[in-house]
């Protein structure tokens, strides 16, 4: 009687945080390559996770003070490493697993500034850059009305880009759960063709 009782609760929590989903706030982030320090000091990101995509029960606010503490630009230049060193790419199974997080964007203020040293090439650059990104946010987008952005040629003679970005993503745990089923897959597809090249018969006498 017991273990069926463990097995229900087990069950009705799975089922609530399979309709749970969690919601990414970024506020006021700003990158620059024209100075030193490329990144603001203050921006903030709020991670929300709600129960039945309604009840918050979470919430982590993510400062520069709070990425110190965690030392995570140490942690980052290690990643660069081992990125470099194993040769990592993105393949279709990360981009399908991507995919299937199914971003809903429910608020985006996007401003980009891009300039080329060539005059001409910012002229072509710019609609093709505003044509991608709205291809990629066309079915994101759930409210046309909060999502803002703009994307400024910047004709000085040099490489430059400016970033502003206070927006609001959602993503539903069941998804992230199923990209997370995907990437595991794709490992273990590898992990077997790096352990079956050798033949069954190598052990066997003629």
């Amino acid at each position: 009687m017991v273990f069926l009782y463990i097995i229900g609760v087990v069950f009705i929590i799975l089922i609530i945080f399979l309709f749970s989903k969690i919601q990414i706030k970024i506020e006021n982030f700003k990158f620059t390559s024209e100075t030193i320090r490329h990144i603001n000091t203050d921006y903030k990101f709020v991670i929300k996770l709600y129960i039945f995509s309604k009840i918050p029960i979470l919430k982590i606010s993510i400062t520069k003070k709070f990425l110190e503490r965690l030392k995570l630009k140490e942690k980052m230049k290690t990643f660069e490493m081992d990125f470099i060193e194993n040769k990592l790419k993105v393949d279709k199974d990360i981009l399908k697993a991507m995919k299937k997080l199914d971003v809903n964007i429910k608020k985006l203020n996007l401003r980009i500034d891009l300039g080329t040293e060539n005059a001409s090439f910012t002229s072509i650059l710019i609609p093709i850059l505003s044509t991608v990104i709205s291809m990629l946010l066309r079915n994101r987008i759930k409210d046309y009305k909060s999502q803002h952005y703009i994307i400024n040629p910047i004709f000085t003679n040099q490489n430059l880009i400016n970033i502003e970005l206070s927006s609001i993503f959602e993503i539903k745990m069941i998804h992230i759960i199923d990209s997370i089923y995907v990437l595991n897959k794709k490992e273990g597809v590898d992990k077997y063709e790096r352990t079956s090249n050798r033949r069954a018969y190598d052990n066997c006498y003629e």
